[in-house]
């Protein structure tokens, strides 16, 4: 009886143990979600930078909190990185080679945006 307990009592520890643990999710993306189609026929443009922006949440059974989604709070990181550097998106001034990097795991969700900015000469 009481190896039969114990034998129980391990295969029960082992299912616990093996059923809390969850592997680490990575995914990402590369383009555009409105792709414009631009030949060049000479360099009419110079790159001004490549930049990175993070954002990361916890992760609860529910939900992800807050107000803007985390691909959209990357972006917002890339873009005050590049101000700080003195590079602000307007006029002539793009994203291109967008990639969006994604890993999650049990506690957090972590999302990363890389980009280039260049500008179109006049």
């Amino acid at each position: 009886m009481l190896k039969l307990t114990l034998k129980c009592m391990i295969v029960t520890l082992a299912i616990v143990v093996f059923a809390s643990c969850k592997a680490t999710l990575f995914g990402g993306g590369i383009g555009n979600v409105v792709e414009t189609r631009v030949e060049l026929s000479q360099a009419n443009f110079k790159v001004l930078g490549s930049f990175i922006g993070v954002a990361t949440a916890k992760k609860s059974q529910i939900s992800v909190k807050g107000d803007a989604g985390l691909v959209a709070l990357a972006k917002a990181d890339l873009l005050q990185k590049a101000k700080a550097a003195g590079i602000e998106l307007s006029g002539s001034k793009t994203l291109i080679n967008v990639t969006i990097d994604q890993v999650e795991n049990k506690d957090r969700i972590t999302v990363s945006i890389s980009a280039d900015i260049i500008e179109f000469n006049k």
